[in-house]
């Protein structure tokens, strides 16, 4: 009889009292079911991060703040360049994968996704290269780490689309243990091209990210996911999943430019060692938050997906803000001050810096719990956070635009609060349409 992972028993009576006094009510079966896959998820990602910090801390204190500001330039635009490839897609497969767990439907539904996700990547890396010039010119970044940029983006697109099929698959444990196998891969390749004396640049960082994305995503598709996958193009499910990605997409799009606009723009109106310090910082506080956001989406999305009413959970999510503030912003002063320590003596610590980014990392992460509540409840859902997001976008990309030339990183990261305090006005006004 095999042995299963159990929690000890103190931790579970613990659990038990904050969240009835949380909530102020009993755990029910659903909650319990939910943690449980949480829990599994959380050890895997947690070691990941681990892993993936280190990656990030001993990238940015070898290479100094130019070569790492180059590779998180890199990064930045392919994200940009990965949403036609992607085209929400993956969100439409987890949303209608996780709904019903039916064999035929879920293998339809992977195959569709992929076929069409493949089409996708080729034809925009093809328009991407051709006018590489041109496109690499808006960026305002050299060609030779635009064309970077599209490799990047379509090894990225490709790893997304094999996490997101475990997602819809509801294949958490699998997706559990491949979380750590990422962050070990990722580092150990990194090390062995730095530590080897051939790459003291950014692209050390780079092809190990090119190798890791590319490896594990393969890795998934051979030995977890093969039995999903036909050359089978269903009209219909093509219907349902562009519909409900025509939607998603924007919404990704509006995340992208919210999410690295304010590096690019740092890039062009200031330096690249100010990409890095800034990438410092951000991956000191809203990274940081953001991978604890990921654990608790990767379950709560498609769990919540499976709701037909919403307005428990968004009862639910009201009475959890107030701890998420009091609990989440001295922690991430504390993650801030750690992390920037060991990045070495190339990225100075400033309090104003430090506060700012306390306070932006709360308010995204605050902006997605409700935000992905709201995708949840399908293209009507989807649609109403969509307003959300692109006013985020259009705020924080105009913020950024006046702010940065005039005060620099402060105002970058005065831009990413100043808007997500407006999308989360947003969506408490928009949520009546579904409650």
């Amino acid at each position: 009889m095999s042995r299963r992972f159990t929690v000890p028993i103190f931790i579970i009576n613990i659990i038990d009292s904050a969240y009835e006094k949380i909530f102020q009510e009993k755990m029910s079966d659903d909650v319990k079911i939910f943690l449980k896959k949480l829990a599994y998820i959380a050890a895997g990602t947690s070691i990941a991060a681990v892993f993936t910090i280190i990656f990030h801390i001993l990238g940015g204190r070898a290479l100094g703040p130019v070569e790492y500001g180059k590779f998180t330039l890199i990064q930045s635009v392919a994200m940009f360049l990965y949403i036609p490839m992607l085209l929400g897609l993956g969100t439409a497969m987890i949303k209608y994968s996780s709904e019903k767990e039916d064999f035929d439907r879920q293998s339809k539904i992977t195959s569709t996704t992929y076929i069409l996700t493949g089409l996708l990547t080729i034809t925009s890396a093809i328009v991407y290269f051709i006018f590489s010039s041109q496109i690499s010119t808006i960026f305002s970044v050299p060609s030779t780490l635009f064309r970077l940029s599209i490799i990047f983006a379509a090894l990225f697109t490709f790893y997304t689309l094999s996490v997101n099929t475990l997602r819809g698959l509801y294949k958490m444990r699998t997706y559990a243990i491949f979380q750590p196998v990422f962050g070990i891969i990722l580092l150990s390749a990194f090390a062995l091209l730095l530590f080897a004396g051939h790459m003291q640049s950014f692209k050390s960082m780079l092809y190990a990210s090119f190798f890791t994305y590319g490896i594990t995503g393969t890795t998934l598709i051979v030995f977890f996911l093969r039995k999903y996958l036909r050359l089978k193009f269903d009209t219909s499910w093509v219907n349902i999943l562009t519909t409900y990605s025509m939607f998603a997409v924007i919404n990704q799009l509006s995340h992208v430019f919210y999410s690295n606009i304010d590096k690019i723009l740092i890039g062009r109106y200031m330096t690249i060692a100010d990409v890095g310090i800034y990438k410092a910082y951000y991956m000191a506080s809203v990274d940081i938050l953001t991978l604890i956001t990921g654990m608790v989406i990767t379950i709560y999305f498609p769990t919540a997906s499976k709701y037909k009413t919403k307005q428990g959970i968004f009862n639910q999510l009201d009475k959890l803000i107030p701890y998420l503030i009091g609990i989440g912003f001295p922690f991430i002063l504390i993650c801030e001050l750690i992390i920037l320590k060991l990045y070495g003596g190339g990225y100075p610590i400033d309090l104003r810096l430090m506060l700012l980014f306390a306070l932006s990392s709360i308010l995204i992460m605050w902006h997605a719990l409700y935000a992905w509540t709201f995708s949840s409840e399908g293209t009507k859902g989807i649609s109403l956070n969509m307003i959300s997001v692109v006013t985020i976008a259009i705020i924080n990309v105009l913020l950024n635009i006046y702010l940065i030339p005039r005060f620099g990183l402060y105002g970058a990261v005065e831009s990413t609060a100043a808007s997500f305090t407006i999308g989360i006005l947003c969506l408490y006004v928009l949520r009546r349409r579904i409650t």
